[in-house]
């Protein structure tokens, strides 16, 4: 092995490793499976949660700029939900009839209550290494 990363050394790499975990559904008592959710789908969520809007005219204009936090969080959770373990899929079309939805996104808040999606997003977010690190946050702001 050199001392530096060669190309060849890359191709052989597995950068899509997945971990596997579990998350403890208390009120119905059940486990779901999940798993980590790779870097692509994580940006395309944070993408797909931004909305830009423009008010005013050219040279008084205002960008205004909004997070749909629970759009970002239903798009992770739908990723990652482990379906190789469980046949239990929030976009599957049975799910989506249940509860008169079209996208899966918007079934995730008909499904889990406020905390459980926090604690389901939380859970994955983990496994996949992109929580957020609040401790590290809070000490840049404050030095």
């Amino acid at each position: 092995m050199s001392e530096f990363l060669t190309m060849e050394e890359f191709l052989t790499m597995n950068t899509q490793a997945e971990e596997k975990g579990e998350w403890d559904w208390k009120r119905n008592k059940v486990k779901l499976p999940i798993r980590s959710v790779p870097g692509d789908v994580y940006y395309k969520a944070r993408k797909n949660a931004i909305k830009v809007s423009v008010t005013g005219k050219k040279s008084k204009a205002e960008r205004k700029v909004d997070f749909d936090d629970l759009r970002y969080k239903a798009e992770i959770i739908v990723a990652g939900i482990d379906t190789e373990r469980t046949n239990f899929r929030i976009d599957s079309q049975q799910v989506l009839a249940k509860f008169g939805k079209i996208a899966a996104i918007d079934v995730v808040p008909c499904i889990f209550r406020p905390n459980e999606i926090d604690s389901l997003f939380e859970a994955i977010a983990e496994i996949s290494d992109f929580a957020e690190d609040e401790e590290a946050e809070e000490a840049v702001k404050n030095s």
